[in-house]
């Protein structure tokens, strides 16, 4: 099957963001910020920084909560920039003609790593040759590999040396994707779920990761795992699909607060598990002005922002 390179960042946008379309067209996918009041369940002074059609997408706050990185398309590659909430300006980070994805601040400050794709697979669209999870300093140069494993497709930070990593199956169509931690002093990697979801984290205290197992397809369970557990520890279950609702519109991607708990969403409204065993998602509050379904979400290190990416309606 021959695959055009536009075809190929497209199918890799619609991986790593989670939209629902495989047309050629690349997806319409805004990024909104807001402010965040769990105690009141409010979510206001809601605002568009990608305003224009185009494909902004994957959120991230800054360690100082000050500024939200995102990867967009509008120069015809995935590039990384930087919008300071402060003065609500936007600044190019990258620009490259290579394919950038997940940027995600470091804990120190001192840059972000970023999914590099210089050469596209043709059935995932990952980086099939070289290393796939970058370092990058603010000059929006690449430094080095983080670590020297190739096809992550998603990533997130559990402490400076461990990483966990979404890994893209090597084999098309296949779909044996794994959900991994991986030592970057060791290069030892622990298994997670051979079944995992595409949003991965980090537990409150900072000694776990946090991943969707999908092991079971009607009931999908966030979990928690260490370096040294034995085994997982189901935290809870992810809301169920409604009535009808296809399965790429079905909660996927989560958020960890500061004080344990998690943020998930259904279309336009956030939905909250308060950390408490035994418990599930319950409605938080709904998120007025998006013009479409929230995909992914982060929230500020202090708890009070919100990022989100957003599949607005054709």
């Amino acid at each position: 099957m021959t695959f055009s390179v536009r075809r190929l960042a497209t199918a890799l946008t619609l991986l790593l963001a989670g939209a629902a379309s495989a047309a050629d067209a690349p997806p319409d996918i805004a990024v909104f910020v807001a402010l965040l009041d769990v105690k009141a369940a409010t979510v206001s002074e809601v605002r568009d920084i990608t305003p224009g059609k185009g494909s902004s997408y994957q959120p991230a706050f800054t360690p100082d909560g000050k500024a939200v990185v995102y990867t967009s398309g509008r120069t015809g590659s995935n590039n990384v920039y930087r919008y300071d909430l402060a003065q609500g300006t936007t600044t190019a980070v990258t620009a490259t003609t290579e394919n950038l994805y997940s940027p995600t601040p470091l804990a120190d400050g001192s840059g972000f790593s970023a999914i590099r794709v210089v050469t596209a697979d043709p059935a995932y669209g990952i980086e099939m040759n070289l290393p796939s999870l970058w370092l990058f300093g603010w000059d929006g140069k690449p430094a080095a590999p983080v670590v020297p494993v190739k096809r992550i497709g998603y990533h997130a930070w559990i402490t400076p040396d461990l990483v966990a990593a979404f890994l893209v199956d090597d084999v098309p169509d296949r779909n044996a994707h794994r959900a991994v931690l991986i030592s970057r002093t060791t290069g030892r990697q622990t298994l997670l779920t051979d079944k995992p979801g595409r949003s991965l984290g980090r537990t409150a205290d900072g000694k776990r990761a946090l991943f969707v197992d999908q092991t079971d397809p009607a009931h999908w369970v966030i979990a928690a795992m260490g370096a040294g557990d034995a085994k997982p520890q189901v935290l809870v279950e992810t809301p169920a699909p409604a009535a009808g609702e296809k399965e790429s519109q079905r909660s996927a991607y989560f958020a960890a607060l500061p004080d344990g708990s998690l943020l998930m969403a259904h279309g336009a409204r956030l939905l909250r598990w308060d950390g408490q065993p035994g418990g599930s998602f319950r409605p938080l509050a709904d998120v007025p002005g998006l013009g479409g379904a929230i995909r992914t979400l982060a929230v500020s290190p202090d708890g009070k922002r919100l990022a989100l990416s957003v599949l607005r309606q054709p």
